[in-house]
C-alpha cells in the first residue's frame, strides 16, 4: 500500500492554525491546537448569482464561468436578439444579434460566440449562423438545412451542430454538421435522432446527450463522436430535453447535463468518460435556459421557464471544488416598524442606518427609525410630515429635503437637519417638488432634479450647511432617480419613464455614464460611492410591475447582481458599503399606503473559504 508521502509528496504537517489556501483535495494536516487530524474535501453546489436584465427562455449559451455569453431567445411573448455578458457575478448587456430568434444551437467563447439556427414566427426556423466578436453580432455562412432546437459544440473555427427539428413536417432530423469558421460541410449522422440535446466537447471528441423524439419521448440517449461518425455511449440517469443550448463542456470526458424538461428538472449529472453521477440540484426547477462554461468543476445557467410559459431571468452557478463558496445574497432582516415606501435615508453600514419619512398608513408618515443591525428603533420624527424626499450625510449629521403629502396636493421646501437624535429646521429648498436626487454632506449638499408640478424638471443646488445656491442644472428633467456620492463625485441614474440613463458629476458639470441594464424608476440605492453603487427594485409599467432585480455600477458599467426576495420599488435612500453590509427596507408592490411594506433585507458579499473536515476514527 502506497504511503501518505509517496501519495503526496510530503510529510503530514503539524500546524496551529487551519491553512486558508492552497490546499489540495485529500491533504491531511496536524492541528496542535485543536489536537485533531484535518483534510479538505471537494463539494458540489449550485448558488444564485446575477440574473438577466431581460427575462426570457429558449436562449442559448456560450464561454465560461469568467467570460459567458446568453444570448436571443423568447420573453414572455415573440422573440429577441439580445446577449448579455457574464463576468462570474453578475450579467451586462452585450451587442444586439442581427436576426431575433429562440430555440437556437449556441457555443464558443464570450469573444467568440456562434448562433446556429432557431426559430422565429410562422411557424419557421431559420437557417441563419451568427459569429459574436465581443462586442457585435456578424452574419456568416447559413447551415445547410434551416433547424431549430439544434445542439452545439466546439469552438467558433471548429464547431459541431447535432440534430435538431425541422418544421415541415415537423420532426427531429439525425442530422451532423461541420463548421470551420466559414463553411459548412455534412458529419456523420446520428445514431438517434433528435432534438434538443445537450452538447459537450470537440468537433473532433463531442457528444449529444439526451433531448426529445417526436412524438413525446424524452431521451436518456448518448452519443460520442470522432470527428467522423457517432457511437452509442452509457446513458444519462434521468431522460431529458432542453429545448436550447443546456449543459454540456469543453472537453468529451468533462460534461455537466443540467436542468431540462421531463417535466422541468433541477437535476444535474456529471461525465467523468466512463459514467454519469448524480450531482447537487438546482436551487430552481427548471428548463429552456441558457448554460455553458460547464464542466465537471464549473457552469452556469440563466433563464428558462420554470413551470409555465412565463420567462425567468433568474441565474445559477455550478462549482465543485475544495472551497465552501457562499454567494453574495439578500436575506430578511427585522422588520420596520412602520411599513411605509418612498422613505428618505442614509447610512454607513449594515448596522448604521436611518429611514425617515415615507408614504405610511396613519397615523404617520413623519417616522424615523434607526437600524443598529438586528432591529428597528423609533427615534425623533421630521417636523414637517412628508413622503418622498431627498436625503443626504450620515446618522450623526445628515439632511433631508423637499418631498410631498401622500395624496400629491402639496409639495414641500423644507429642509430638515438630523444631529443623531433629532430634526432641527434650516434654510428652505429655493422651490417646492419631491423626488429629487441628492448627495454629499450635512455642509456640502447636492440636490437636483425632481418633480415640481406640473412636471419634471433640472434645476441643480448645493447646500452649506444652512442655506441653499443654485448651480447651473441636470442633463435631464427626471424625478424619482438613483442616486449617491459626494457634492463633487455625484451618481445619477434611472428614473422618470423610466430610462436607462446614467450621470456622473465632478464638482463642476454631469457626464454620462454606462446606461443601466434595466429602464428603472424609484430604485432603491446602496453604496455610498460614486464607483460602487447598488440599484435595488424598480417599477416599470410591464408586468409584473414590481420586481427585485439589482445590478451594481463599478464607475464605467453596470452588471446585474442578486435580486431582492420581494421585488418593489419606492426606496429612494441609499448606504453602506459591500465591506460593511447594506440594505434595503420599506417599498411599495402597488399605489396607496396599503401596499406599504415594512420589509427589511441584508446584503452580503460572497465568499470562499476552505471546506476543511475534521477526521475521525470509529
Amino acid at each position: 500500500m502506497a504511503t501518505y508521502r509517496e501519495i503526496h509528496g510530503r510529510s503530514i504537517k503539524s500546524v496551529s492554525t487551519d491553512p486558508t489556501a492552497e490546499v489540495n483535495e485529500g491533504e491531511i494536516w496536524y492541528n496542535t491546537t485543536s489536537q485533531t487530524f484535518k483534510s479538505v474535501i471537494q463539494t458540489a453546489a449550485w448558488a444564485s448569482t446575477g440574473a438577466l436584465s431581460t427575462n426570457r427562455a429558449d436562449s442559448a449559451g456560450a464561454g465560461s464561468t469568467s467570460a459567458g455569453l446568453a444570448f436571443f431567445g423568447t420573453p414572455s411573448s415573440g422573440v429577441t436578439a439580445a446577449t448579455e455578458e457574464y463576468d462570474g457575478s453578475g450579467f451586462s448587456n452585450g451587442g444586439s444579434g442581427n436576426t431575433a430568434r429562440r430555440s437556437l444551437g449556441g457555443t464558443g467563447t464570450q469573444t467568440a460566440g456562434l448562433a446556429i439556427g432557431g426559430y422565429v414566427s410562422g411557424p419557421a426556423a431559420v437557417a441563419n449562423v451568427e459569429e459574436y466578436n465581443g462586442t457585435a453580432w456578424s452574419e456568416e455562412t447559413d447551415i445547410p438545412t434551416a433547424l431549430w432546437r439544434v445542439g452545439a459544440v466546439g469552438v467558433q473555427t471548429a464547431a459541431l451542430s447535432m440534430g435538431g427539428k425541422v418544421v415541415t413536417p415537423e420532426n427531429e432530423v439525425d442530422s451532423t454538421y461541420e463548421y470551420d469558421g466559414t463553411n459548412w460541410t455534412a458529419g456523420g449522422a446520428l445514431g438517434t435522432g433528435r432534438y434538443g440535446a445537450t452538447g459537450g466537447g470537440t468537433q473532433t471528441a463531442g457528444m449529444a446527450a439526451g433531448g426529445f423524439i417526436v412524438p413525446n419521448t424524452q431521451s436518456s440517449a448518448v452519443e460520442l463522436y470522432d470527428g467522423t461518425s457517432w457511437t452509442s455511449s452509457t446513458s444519462l440517469n434521468t431522460a431529458r430535453n432542453g429545448d436550447a443550448n443546456q449543459g454540456g463542456g469543453t472537453a468529451q470526458t468533462s460534461v455537466l447535463v443540467c436542468g431540462g424538461t421531463n417535466p422541468s428538472s433541477g437535476k444535474t449529472e456529471s461525465w467523468d468518460g466512463t459514467s454519469w453521477t448524480e450531482e447537487a440540484d438546482m436551487a430552481q426547477t427548471t428548463s429552456r435556459g441558457a448554460s455553458s462554461g460547464a464542466n465537471t468543476s464549473s457552469a452556469f445557467y440563466a433563464g428558462g421557464a420554470p413551470t409555465s410559459p412565463v420567462a425567468k431571468g433568474y441565474a445559477e452557478e455550478y462549482n465543485k471544488s475544495v472551497n465552501v463558496i457562499t454567494a453574495a445574497a439578500f436575506a430578511a432582516g427585522n422588520t420596520l416598524n412602520t411599513s411605509r415606501w418612498s422613505v428618505g435615508g442614509f447610512g454607513s453600514s449594515v448596522s448604521d442606518m436611518l429611514v425617515f419619512g415615507g408614504y405610511a398608513q396613519p397615523p404617520s408618515y413623519a417616522v424615523t427609525e434607526e437600524y443598529n443591525g438586528t432591529s428597528w428603533s423609533e427615534q425623533n420624527d421630521l417636523n414637517q410630515a412628508r413622503y418622498n424626499l431627498a436625503a443626504f450625510g450620515t446618522t450623526s449629521a445628515g439632511a433631508g429635503v423637499g418631498g410631498g403629502s401622500p395624496n400629491g396636493a402639496v409639495m414641500y421646501d423644507d429642509t430638515e437637519e438630523w444631529n443623531g437624535s433629532s430634526w432641527t429646521t434650516s434654510g428652505n429648498y429655493p422651490s417646492n417638488g419631491q423626488g429629487r436626487g441628492a448627495a454629499g454632506t450635512q455642509t456640502a449638499g447636492l440636490a437636483w432634479a425632481g418633480y415640481e408640478p406640473p412636471g419634471n424638471v433640472t434645476p441643480q443646488n448645493t447646500y452649506d450647511g444652512s442655506s441653499w445656491t443654485s448651480d447651473g442644472s441636470f442633463p435631464r428633467a427626471v424625478s424619482g432617480v438613483g442616486y449617491t456620492g459626494t457634492a463633487t463625485a455625484a451618481l445619477s441614474c434611472g428614473g422618470g419613464s423610466p430610462k436607462k440613463g446614467t450621470e456622473e458629476y465632478d464638482g463642476s458639470s454631469w457626464t454620462t455614464g454606462g446606461n443601466m441594464s434595466i429602464e428603472r424608476a424609484e430604485t432603491a440605492g446602496m453604496g455610498n460611492s460614486q464607483n460602487e453603487y447598488f440599484a435595488v427594485g424598480y417599477y416599470n409599467p410591464a408586468s409584473p410591475n414590481y420586481r427585485g432585480d439589482s445590478e451594481e455600477y463599478n464607475g464605467t458599467s453596470w452588471t446585474s447582481t442578486v435580486p431582492l426576495a420581494t421585488g418593489r420599488t419606492a426606496m429612494n435612500y441609499r448606504g453602506g458599503t459591500k465591506s460593511t453590509g447594506m440594505l434595503v427596507a420599506g417599498g411599495a408592490v402597488g399605489g396607496g399606503p396599503s401596499n406599504a411594506k415594512n420589509l427589511t433585507e441584508e446584503y452580503t458579499v460572497g465568499s470562499t473559504a476552505l471546506n476543511v473536515k475534521t477526521l475521525t476514527q470509529s
